[in-house]
């Protein structure tokens, strides 16, 4: 999906690996859009995920279709937007106790005073997200 010789989508993969943080964006049943701010892992084909059972997860049962953004964009310079459509993977079989997942967020878990074990029982649910679309500029 990337093309990494174009400069600047080697620098959104780099940044799809490298940030903390990322927006959500999806649709209620009724037509009412939800954004909120979530961790993620970029494994080079999809975005996964941690979330607890709530809203994202009702949103996404009814529509798979998400919108993410990265969240720093230094004054409108770096923007990354990725369209995208969602799956929901058996709770049992992907948590945040993945090696990929624990090692990113190791200092964030560590200032919580959370585990990734200890927070696999909260972030329950796992989203993965396959792009269809990424805008970089």
């Amino acid at each position: 999906m990337l093309d990494l010789n174009n400069p600047r989508y080697a620098h959104a993969e780099e940044r799809l690996r490298l940030d903390t943080m990322m927006w959500l964006g999806t649709v209620r049943p009724d037509g009412r859009p939800h954004l909120v701010p979530v961790w993620f892992v970029w494994d080079g084909e999809a975005i996964l995920i941690f979330s607890k059972p709530d809203q994202k997860i009702r949103n996404l049962r009814q529509n798979p279709n998400v919108v993410l953004a990265l969240d720093d964009t230094h004054g409108g310079g770096d923007v990354v937007v990725i369209e995208g459509t969602a799956t929901l993977p058996d709770h049992d079989s992907v948590n945040t106790t993945l090696p990929i997942y624990a090692e990113k967020y190791a200092a964030k878990l560590k200032e919580y005073a959370w585990t990734a074990e200890s927070m696999s029982k909260e972030y329950s649910e796992a989203i993965r997200i396959t792009p269809t679309k990424i805008r970089a500029w």
